[in-house]
C-alpha cells in the first residue's frame, strides 16, 4: 500500500507549488489526488484542480482547498 505526507506549505498561487514525480495535489473539496507532473491533462472531480500539460499551466480555483502530499519511499 502506498502511503503519503503532508508537505506543510502555504500556497498563495502557482509559483508556491513544488512539483516532482512524487509530488501530489488533493482536492479538499472532493477528495481527488492529483499527480503533479502528469503525463496528460488531467482534474479533479469537482473541477476545482486542473493540470494542462499542454500549456504547462495549473489551474486551481480555490487556493485553500489544495494540499501538497509526497509519495513516501517503499
Amino acid at each position: 500500500m502506498t502511503s503519503y505526507e503532508p508537505i506543510v506549505k502555504v500556497i498563495h498561487d502557482e509559483r508556491d507549488v513544488l512539483r516532482a514525480k512524487n509530488i501530489f495535489f488533493r482536492c479538499r473539496k472532493c477528495g481527488e489526488m492529483i499527480p503533479s507532473q502528469p503525463d496528460d491533462s488531467v482534474g479533479c472531480k469537482c473541477g476545482n484542480i486542473f493540470i494542462d500539460v499542454d500549456y504547462l499551466r495549473l489551474v486551481v480555483k480555490d487556493w485553500k482547498e489544495l494540499s501538497l502530499l509526497r509519495r513516501k519511499a517503499d
